[in-house]
């Protein structure tokens, strides 16, 4: 068989000489510029024509443009430096490529301040993009609104930063669009794009949030793969002739035009647009921001000419799009990683975020590769001795029920030559359009699939022993799995209260924003194997029945208490009274209008935690 789930089944590479990379971590041989007009074929809705003036570069009406010609503006936050008490961000605007490059300018109750500059990070076609750095001091006591202006004309814009000693508020939501499996009627059934986008800027115009974790997923580009121009790649048979096979002037012209433009539509022409007018990103990449299960693959894909390639223009939107910079300048703006692009930041004095990169590294023997590791271990062991709380946001839940039954079911699909599989059978084919099997990706994406059990204990018992002599509490979020929850890594010992527990280690699960939640009877066979495993002689982790009633006040269906099928976001707050982070899983209702919070704290770690 072709997809390998065991450690025996690794070895597909033949000889290959692994993937050589430059100094900028990009791979030798990787994306050229290619001049010369598009090669998009005729109809497809991911034309640079089709939502911008060819000539001009001005964008069209449906992009919520402004009327000097800017898409954006798009915050983010960089970093909060304590030393100086100054909060550092960024904002992306997209502008036509013979405009003057804009300026920022902010006013925090005041006169307006000197305009800060623009920097260039690249071009497509007519269209520029432009990063523009900010800097706002923190009063001592007091949350402070700022409000800025694009080259000090059109719409004022305003975000909230805290105070020095005041408490730090942000979001996490995953998921931002649809599988293309979704009809429109599912869409319609649920509401539509926006009843979760709603609540959540609902309550930020109520209590504002500092900053809204991006948890992966920030846009769908599978559909990138449904263009004409890959057929001929995808009908050679033999998948190691396909391995070697060229990718063409035509493939890496088309890639570029649809990362561009799909990212322009997704994020400029719906409400995460008009979120990030307001509240600040910070964003980690999954697997649909580049394409469905990227990583995941057997070798004979992941190493193949079109993949690595595809794979780098990708990226080169994430990084433009969503990370605010580009491969030159990425280090320099606090990107890390042997080859991909983690960041560390402070929410303030108490609380560091962590942001790995999972997917760039990515294979069927790594998630995340040891020099990586190591770079982020070196961070954390520099923070600042006022931390309290580390929280490590990661694509995929890193403590969530085992897979190992499907896995075992797909190891048989192709040489029993089956289509389909049981109670999927109605949800989704078996063999993608590589000739894998459909659900290897998502088996091979979890931390708790065999193939990465080791790296994940490793990864946890490197943060025990920060949490340990560092006396940090360190808290796991993730999304993907288009349900929300709550678990669990703990002592084994039951006597040990989490107060004095550095092994105690929650999980938030939040996922889906927009996207539809599985069918309950997959809820329910995951339900099935929630149970308490062994992570080593002294851990021990599991999965909480936080939904012992779901949003109508009811049992959750088939008592399903540990996961719940519903679309939400999730809130987080430092209690400073306490030391806590006070944690609300916000699910939608099922009028399809508001959202039910079901609460966790999460206590800070005790001085004198328990050995």
């Amino acid at each position: 068989m072709d997809f390998p789930v065991s450690k025996g089944q690794f070895n597909e590479r033949d000889g290959i000489q692994p993937t050589q990379y430059d100094e900028n971590g990009v791979p030798f041989g990787g994306p050229a510029r290619y001049p010369g007009m598009s090669s998009t074929p005729p109809g497809d809705p991911d034309r640079y024509e089709g939502n911008f003036d060819p000539q001009t570069g001005e964008p069209y009406p449906h992009m919520r443009r402004r009327a000097d010609g800017i898409i954006g503006p798009a915050l983010m936050l960089v970093d909060t430096d304590l030393a100086t008490a100054t909060w550092h961000g960024s904002v992306l605007v997209l502008a036509p490529a013979r405009s003057p490059p804009p300026t920022v300018v902010l006013v925090e109750g005041g006169a307006p301040s000197m305009p800060f500059p623009a920097v260039l990070l690249d071009t497509f076609r007519m269209t520029a993009f432009y990063r523009i750095d900010i800097k706002v001091g923190l009063d001592v006591s007091r949350e402070k609104r700022v409000e800025y202006r694009i080259n000090n004309t059109g719409p004022t814009y305003r975000f909230f930063v805290p105070g020095q000693t005041t408490e730090w508020r942000f979001a996490f939501w995953s998921c931002n669009g649809w599988s293309l499996s979704v009809s429109d009627k599912e869409k319609k059934e649920l509401g539509g794009d926006n009843v979760v986008w709603d609540d959540l800027l609902q309550k930020h115009n109520a209590v504002p949030f500092h900053v809204q974790v991006c948890g992966g997923d920030q846009l769908y580009s599978d559909k990138i793969w449904q263009s004409e121009i890959w057929k001929p790649w995808l009908s050679i048979k033999d998948k190691y002739v396909r391995r070697d096979s060229e990718f063409t002037r035509e493939m890496a012209a088309y890639a570029d035009e649809f990362y561009f433009t799909h990212y322009a539509k997704c994020f400029f022409s719906s409400k995460f647009g008009e979120s990030m007018e307001t509240i600040p990103i910070s964003t980690i990449v999954d697997d649909h921001d580049i394409w469905d299960g990227i990583g995941s693959y057997p070798d004979y894909l992941q190493d193949s000419k079109v993949f690595v390639q595809l794979k780098e223009y990708a990226f080169k939107y994430w990084r433009l799009y969503q990370a605010h910079t580009n491969q030159q300048l990425a280090r320099q703006h606090g990107y890390f990683g042997s080859h991909g692009y983690c960041w560390l930041k402070q929410f303030g004095p108490y609380t560091a975020a962590l942001g790995p990169d999972t997917r760039y590294e990515r294979s069927l023997r790594q998630i995340v590769s040891q020099r990586s590791y190591d770079m982020i271990f070196e961070r954390l062991e520099r923070l600042p001795a006022s931390v309290r709380h580390l929280v490590v946001f990661l694509g995929v839940p890193i403590v969530y029920p085992r897979l190992t039954y499907i896995e075992k079911t797909l190891s048989g699909i192709k040489s029993l030559g089956l289509t389909k599989l049981g109670f999927i059978a109605k949800q989704r084919a078996i063999v993608n359009i590589w000739g894998e099997p459909e659900l290897s990706d998502d088996m091979n994406d979890h931390w708790t699939s065999e193939v990465h059990m080791a790296e994940r204990k490793a990864f946890v018992l490197r943060l025990q022993d920060i949490a340990r002599r560092r006396n940090i509490r360190v808290t796991f979020v993730g999304g993907d799995v288009h349900c929300c929850g709550a678990g669990r890594f703990a002592s084994s010992t039951p006597a040990v209260a989490p107060e004095r527990d550095f092994r105690f280690m929650p999980q938030i699960i939040s996922s889906a924003i927009m996207n539809v939640p599985p069918p309950n009877i997959v809820i329910r066979a995951v339900h099935s194997s929630a149970k308490t495993y062994a992570l080593d002689a002294s851990t021990d982790e599991m999965m909480y029945r936080l939904f012992e009633q779901d949003v109508n006040g009811k049992a959750p269906p088939n008592n399903n208490a540990k996961l719940l099928g519903r679309r939400n976001f999730s809130s987080y707050v430092e209690d400073l009274a306490t030391g806590s982070l006070i944690v609300n899983i916000h699910v939608q209702n099922e009028t399809n209008r508001g959202t039910k919070a079901y609460s966790i704290n999460v206590p800070a770690l005790a001085s004198g935690n328990a050995v």
